[in-house]
């Protein structure tokens, strides 16, 4: 199960980076050009990151909602779930 989780994150941050990447070199002002997962839905983001007190954790998750390009997270979970797949039994 998580290793198709991680097949499936990885496929879906590949072709994310891959339009990013198009749309950035083609210079086109679009979805694609800077997506990131603040600009999916910014009001949670901003909420998050303002509740978190502790300013280690706070720079983190910032990064990760406002710099981190979304295929990356993808490729990132993908990787994750591929770790968690060699410690667990499938049934």
């Amino acid at each position: 199960m998580f290793s198709k989780l991680g097949i499936l994150s990885l496929l879906i941050g590949f072709f994310v980076g891959v339009f990013s990447m198009i749309s950035k070199f083609m210079n086109a002002e679009n979805f694609w050009a800077g997506i990131t997962l603040s600009s999916l839905s910014e009001d949670l983001s901003e909420s998050l990151v303002d509740a978190i007190s502790n300013v280690t954790l706070h720079n983190a998750v910032y990064t990760l909602l406002y710099e981190v390009p979304l295929g990356g997270v993808f490729i990132g979970l993908g990787v994750i779930f591929f770790i968690i797949a060699l410690f667990v039994k499938e049934q």
